[in-house]
């Protein structure tokens, strides 16, 4: 074979293998290619599916919050199944109530941020309230850029460092703000474009299931309200019947007594006391019933002038000293300089009288009240003391309830009186608390502001 051939034929073989190389090559480019694209395909799918499975459980929520009769299952149901949608490790949902944000609840949140998130405001310096405040959702990229734009809020959550990004969003029905929904993510995945929609879709049902929940839950308590009021006015009327019953009666059998020509001046005589009294007792329940009447309506005027203590406890003391000694109660009376109060005469005698008719009532032959007045800082306090037998533990809170007396078997302060002690109290800005244990006595207290320490005139 010639040099020539032999060229030709290395030449060729080069050529071929050089052929071999770049197809080898290509097919490499090609391979990796091909299995870039099944990743991508096979990311691509994944995200479908995670996106129509959050869409289908987007959907169970919304029925669900569709259905909610009640903030506490609206609640439940977003802190429950619309952690799915979202796929957060933490979430908190807040409503709003005036100028405060009330918690209606929260997941993966310790106690130490429950009780912190239970005392906000929408002024306070926390993520949840900025997007309440702005009206659009926020998001925090970074647990450094949550500390570095909610440093408070950051050293209260001391956990939160653990997370990666943070939305929060306002809840807006009807382009009025009715509360907040925050997440918390332990991804950085989390401010795509897809799950900002979900979160988005997510807020815009619960705002609406928040609002409808508000409003039944408003209803609700309306309607139990009135069936309460209802049925409490029911047994008072029933009482009121019975208590005018027996007054009533008595007057009628004096009546019938003092229509005898030939009874004893000296009968006749306790007969007319007997039926004086049974007509003031009606008379003071009527007052009672009327009185409460009033205060429902928010039509009981004071005529609110500057009252002497030292007046106000000498004329009590005159109109019940006789009735404590008909008792054999001794009623000890401590007068002290106690100033004046700013307070309508009428209403102040109404509301001693009660106390000490009650105390004269239950205490026993022989047990002590004791009635005084003191200065303390701005206000005067009054006290009514006795050595009765005393009120339970579980009674007191109710003492002071509408209507509560009037079906209870055991009923200290026979009527409405009680209650209405209380709304004349606060009615002239001051407060009425008890003191009391059984088989040792009770003490009634309520304070009144003081009014200038100058002389002031009988007004009582």
């Amino acid at each position: 074979m010639s040099g020539a051939t032999i060229i030709a034929v290395i030449v060729a073989l080069l050529i071929i293998a050089a052929t071999i190389t770049l197809m080898m090559r290509a097919l490499v480019r090609a391979r990796v290619v091909a299995e870039s694209r099944a990743i991508q395909l096979e990311r691509l799918n994944e995200e479908v599916q995670r996106v129509a499975t959050r869409a289908t459980t987007l959907l169970e929520v919304t029925t669900a919050l569709s259905e909610a009769s009640s903030v506490e299952e609206v609640s439940r149901v977003l802190l429950g199944m619309g952690l799915a949608v979202v796929e957060a490790s933490r979430a908190v949902l807040v409503s709003v109530e005036g100028d405060r944000l009330r918690l209606l609840g929260t997941y993966g949140m310790s106690p130490e941020i429950e009780a912190y998130l239970a005392d906000l405001t929408i002024e306070s310096k926390v993520p949840v309230a900025e997007a309440i405040r702005k009206g659009e959702m926020i998001s925090v990229e970074s647990a450094d850029a949550f500390r570095a734009r909610f440093g408070d809020a950051y050293r209260a959550f001391w956990e939160l460092s653990d997370m990666e990004t943070y939305i929060f969003a306002p809840l807006i029905h009807d382009g009025e703000t009715v509360g907040g929904l925050g997440f918390h993510f332990k991804d950085a995945y989390a401010l795509g474009a897809s799950d900002r929609t979900f979160t988005k879709l997510l807020a815009q049902s619960a705002a609406s299931a928040l609002y409808r929940a508000r409003s039944y839950d408003a209803e609700r308590e309306k309607r139990m309200n009135a069936e309460m009021i209802a049925r409490a006015r029911e047994d008072v009327l029933g009482i009121v019947a019975h208590d005018l019953r027996n007054p009533l009666n008595l007057i009628l059998m004096t009546g019938e007594l003092l229509l005898q020509e030939d009874l004893a001046p000296e009968r006749r005589a306790e007969m007319l006391e007997i039926g004086m009294r049974a007509a003031k007792q009606m008379n003071r329940l009527i007052d009672d019933l009327l009185d409460t009447v009033r205060l429902q309506a928010g039509k009981l005027s004071l005529d609110v002038k500057e009252v002497s203590v030292d007046t106000i406890i000498k004329q009590v003391e005159e109109t019940f000293r006789p009735l404590a000694e008909r008792r054999h109660v001794k009623l000890e009376v401590t007068r002290e300089e106690s100033g004046v109060v700013r307070a309508d005469p009428t209403r102040v005698s109404q509301i001693v009288g009660n106390l000490i008719g009650n105390a004269i009532k239950f205490t026993p032959e022989d047990g002590t009240i004791k009635l005084r007045a003191k200065p303390e800082d701005k206000q005067v306090v009054f006290e009514v003391a006795d050595d009765g037998p005393g009120i339970s533990a579980d009674s007191i809170p109710h003492l002071f309830d509408s209507f509560w007396q009037a079906r209870k078997d055991d009923r200290r302060g026979v009527g409405l009186g009680l209650a209405i002690v209380k709304e004349l109290v606060e009615a002239h800005g001051g407060k009425i608390w008890v003191e009391s244990k059984p088989d040792h006595g009770s003490k009634f207290s309520f304070s009144l502001p003081a009014g200038e320490a100058r002389e002031t005139e009988n007004v009582l």
